[in-house]
């Protein structure tokens, strides 16, 4: 079954039924499934020129690091390996890129719920994974 499974977080409240489903599916699949919780803070620009300011980037980083240690506690009470990982840069790129690196069996990840005339205006990132990504994604409403 899945042995590694990669869970996107943004603090949202579709992430954090996507992070209990993937505690469902780890428990499920035995003793030596790893889990990461992964962050991507989406680099800031302007203009299409990046801004790199230490100070943004750093509360950046600091809220990503909450987000993601939020979602840890959900296997605090098992004995599923979970890791955490917070990156900077595109959102689903990041995430796809990650998933493939790490050889990742699935990726579990919550939909924002956008309406179809968003969606196709602006995009989505779950969208965006889904199109990208070497491996199975369950998206989680």
């Amino acid at each position: 079954m899945y042995q590694r499974i990669l869970v996107p977080v943004d603090g949202s409240a579709h992430a954090r039924h996507a992070v209990r489903s993937a505690r469902w599916i780890a428990e499920s699949a035995g003793q030596d499934v790893k889990v990461t919780l992964l962050h991507v803070n989406p680099t800031i620009t302007l203009n299409e020129v990046a801004i790199d300011v230490d100070d943004i980037d750093q509360i950046q980083e600091k809220e990503g690091r909450k987000i993601v240690a939020k979602a840890q506690e959900l296997f605090a009470d098992t004995g599923i390996q979970c890791e955490t990982v917070c990156r900077f840069g595109n959102p689903a790129k990041t995430i796809c890129e990650i998933a493939k690196e790490g050889n990742y069996d699935l990726i579990v990840m919550g939909s924002r719920g956008l309406g179809l005339l968003k969606e196709m205006l602006i995009g989505s990132v779950s969208h965006d994974v889904i199109q990208g990504a070497h491996c199975p994604v369950l998206i989680v409403k």
